[in-house]
């Protein structure tokens, strides 16, 4: 036991259960601790939990479903199994890869559909956004109805687009 690979074959385990579909918006709030997109694992999508686990505990204290970490230069880069979407000034952005956001599935295929800049932002942008959503192979496009203590449009125009181009690409091809 210990942190070395070792040299014989890797075990794998495949757990599956049901999934209840997200509601059609949420809340989230932003947590402290920030994710260090310079570690080994940033970006990184792996078994290891245990960050998540703390951070949601505190969203859920704050009355939020989803925790929101910055980077450790203090810039927005994703939730605990989402990436984060905003409108500022009527423009579509989310964090860029180097912010240390896991480059999900779902996010690059809004950022192919639809006008998105990636830029990095402080964490604070949030609190200035028009419109919130999160993105994920299990949420889709869902709507942010509250960021900390401020709340929003739910869904708001951008957001209700964004969940439609979603939706019709993804209702093409199950491999979009």
């Amino acid at each position: 036991m210990g942190s070395g690979r070792g040299d014989t074959r890797p075990t794998l385990a495949v757990v599956a259960t049901a999934m209840a579909p997200y509601p059609a918006s949420t809340s989230i709030a932003t947590v402290p601790w920030p994710r260090n997109e310079h570690g080994a694992l940033a970006g990184l999508k792996t078994t290891s939990y245990a960050e998540n686990v703390v951070a949601l505990a505190r969203a859920a204290e704050l009355g939020a479903s989803e925790a929101i970490f910055a980077n450790t230069s203090g810039n927005l880069c994703e939730g605990t199994g989402s990436n984060i979407f905003y409108v500022l000034d009527g423009e579509l952005r989310t964090p860029t890869l180097a912010s240390g956001c896991l480059a999900g599935v779902t996010r690059a295929l809004l950022v192919e559909w639809l006008d998105v800049r990636e830029v990095d932002e402080p964490v604070a942008v949030l609190q200035q956004a028009s419109e919130i959503f999160l993105a994920s192979t299990t949420r889709d496009v869902q709507a942010v109805h509250a960021c900390n203590d401020v709340s929003l449009p739910s869904p708001g125009p951008v957001t209700r687009n964004a969940a439609r181009v979603f939706a019709d690409n993804a209702a093409k091809t199950l491999d979009p």
